[in-house]
């Protein structure tokens, strides 16, 4: 992580909203508690990673705010739910949590965590579109840290550039080069909208039926290719592509560290291809500092202290450089991103995504169980996309609304 220098520092502590923590924080400290989420499919090195990260950032966090005393650890996501109930059970729930937003909404339900105030000041250092999305009765649900969306990772070895069309991929299937596609609909939003389907319409009576069915027939026309491949599994889909099996996979950017460690110079990013309908709308993901329910008034207003600490300027444009595959949510950061192409990816394809409401997330991914064994009668053949698009249609009227 990169340091500011001192006097740049300085001067920012002490104007504008750094100088309203900087003052509190003198008056008095205390201990807070804080979980990291961490992915079951993080290897031990970028586990060290996300630590040596925190760290830095805990540090440089003490500098300022040398009373607050920060115990934290790393949970991995699958056993984040049976750690947070034995601690609430004994009354000893986190003060602060980090975790992504597809998260969010079952933690909020099981009450294991509050919503926070920010003044307009405070507002302003998160984008206007996050700030909406996570907003709720005059409040937030969390405050984000960064933003990112799906990706295309490619073997630059085996694969000169990634396609930039469906019809390019389709092209290059025919041609042998192997892609890879998760099968759940959550992952293949971004391959509907670029049919013209739309996600919870404004002011629309319907989802799209034209659209819904050209998305099904492309994906039956994919899976009738030998060298495109759906996966159910993201681990199998990550593993596949690092093995060599694959030359293109749909990229979680949680991947990006185990793919660069693994594949160093073989790795290429790229934008989603796009569609007839035009450019994809990827969804886009947050990483986001929720606050606990147990807390007291002290430890309450020190967790929202350290969240807000790390979308200040400084740290948002360390973080986003540091990393270089994620976005600051703090509007004001201007990015070098003819140094870091990747980040310009990145930055183009959350202009054109969809940010969802915590609600939305909630009924999007709820929506996988229901809708995959009609998926999954398409991609295998046992059904038409003729048969399958109005009992499809039918399911995203209802739900995603």
């Amino acid at each position: 992580m990169l340091i500011a220098p001192p006097v740049i520092v300085v001067l920012l502590l002490f104007s504008g909203p750094w100088r309203r923590w900087m003052s509190s924080s003198v008056a008095a400290g205390g201990t807070i508690s804080l979980l990291v989420e961490t992915s079951r499919l993080n290897t031990e090195r970028e586990r060290e990673r996300i630590e040596d990260n925190v760290e830095r950032s805990l540090r440089v966090f003490q500098r300022y705010n040398p009373d607050v005393k920060v115990k934290w650890q790393l949970v991995p996501s699958d056993r984040m739910v049976q750690e947070l109930d034995y601690r609430h059970r004994r009354g000893l729930g986190p003060d602060l949590l980090l975790i992504t937003d597809t998260d969010l909404a079952a933690l909020g339900k099981r009450g294991w965590i509050r919503p926070v105030s920010l003044d307009a000041t405070e507002r302003q250092d998160i984008r206007p579109d996050l700030v909406e999305a996570l907003e709720s009765d005059g409040q937030m649900l969390a405050v984000p840290e960064l933003v990112f969306t799906r990706m295309a990772c490619f073997d630059r070895q085996r694969m000169a550039a990634a396609p930039t069309s469906l019809d390019q991929l389709i092209d290059q299937a025919k041609a042998g080069k192997r892609f890879g596609f998760q099968s759940r609909f959550s992952e293949l939003t971004w391959l509907y909208t670029s049919f013209g389907g739309e996600l919870f319409p404004q002011g629309v009576a319907s989802t799209n039926p034209s659209a819904l069915l050209d998305f099904l027939r492309w994906l039956r026309l994919a899976n009738l290719q030998p060298s495109i491949v759906f996966e159910i599994s993201p681990q199998n889909l990550l593993h596949g592509f690092l093995a060599g099996r694959y030359q293109w996979v749909l990229c979680a950017n949680r991947w990006l560290p185990s793919l660069q460690d693994g594949m160093s110079e073989r790795l290429g990013l790229a934008a989603l291809p796009q569609g007839p309908a035009g450019d994809p709308r990827a969804v886009v993901h947050m990483r986001l500092w929720a606050f606990g329910s147990q807390s007291n008034p002290r430890q309450q207003e020190l967790a929202l202290r350290l969240a807000l600490f790390n979308i200040n300027v400084v740290q948002q444009r360390t973080m986003a450089i540091d990393q270089a595959t994620v976005l600051p949510v703090n509007p004001a950061i201007g990015l070098p991103f003819k140094a870091y192409p990747v980040l310009a990816v990145q930055y183009q394809q959350y202009k054109r995504g969809l940010v969802l409401t915590n609600q939305q997330f909630s009924d999007l991914y709820a929506l996988d169980e229901q809708v995959q064994p009609l998926m999954d009668a398409v991609i295998s053949g046992s059904k038409t996309p003729e048969a399958i698009a109005p009992r499809l249609h039918q399911v995203l009227q209802e739900r995603l609304r």
